[in-house]
C-alpha cells in the first residue's frame, strides 16, 4: 500500500477518533451520568461479561491493577458496583455491577448509540455493511497479531 495512503488513513482515523472520544466523553460525564470514560468502560465490561475479578477488569480495560482499584473504589462509593467475596476462596473478590450501575450504563449506552447513529444514518445500507465488514476484518487482524505477539 502506498505510503501517502497510509498517512491519509491515519490522519482520517485520528480526526474521527478524537472527535468521537471527545463527544462520547462529554456524553458520559454530562447529562446526569457523571462518569469518566474509564469508569463507563468498567461498567460496560461488567454489563457485557458479568462479575469479574479486578485483575480481569484491568486486562479488559487495558489499565494496570492499581489504576483499576481506584476506578472500582470510585464506582463503589457511588453504589454502581459492589464487591462480592468468592465463597470457595475468601481472598478472591469479584466486582459486580449493581442495579443503579446497570441503569447508568444503559442510559449512557443509549446516548452513545444515538450520537454515533446520527452520523452513520448518512450511509446507505451497502456502505454501512461494507464499513462494518472492514472494521471486523481489521479487528480480526489486530486480534491475530496481538495473540501472536503474546505467544513470543
Amino acid at each position: 500500500m502506498a505510503n501517502h495512503l497510509i498517512k491519509q488513513l491515519i490522519d482520517r482515523y485520528q480526526n474521527v477518533y478524537l472527535f468521537a472520544m471527545k463527544n462520547i466523553s462529554n456524553i458520559v460525564s454530562d447529562q446526569g451520568l457523571d462518569l469518566t470514560l474509564e469508569q463507563f468502560a468498567v461498567l460496560k465490561q461488567l454489563h457485557k461479561y458479568g462479575d469479574l475479578r479486578p485483575s480481569e477488569l484491568a486486562d479488559c480495560c487495558g489499565v494496570n491493577k492499581s489504576a483499576m482499584t481506584a476506578k472500582i473504589d470510585r464506582l463503589y462509593a457511588r453504589g454502581l458496583v459492589e464487591r462480592i467475596r468468592d465463597d470457595n476462596d475468601r481472598r478472591s473478590v469479584y466486582i459486580k455491577i449493581t442495579e443503579a450501575g446497570e441503569l447508568i450504563y444503559l442510559k449512557g449506552e443509549e446516548r452513545i448509540e444515538s450520537f454515533v447513529g446520527s452520523y452513520l444514518e448518512e450511509l446507505t445500507q451497502d456502505e454501512f455493511e461494507t464499513f462494518l465488514s472492514l472494521y471486523e476484518k481489521i479487528t480480526a487482524i489486530i486480534d491475530k497479531k496481538v495473540k501472536g505477539e503474546q505467544t513470543k
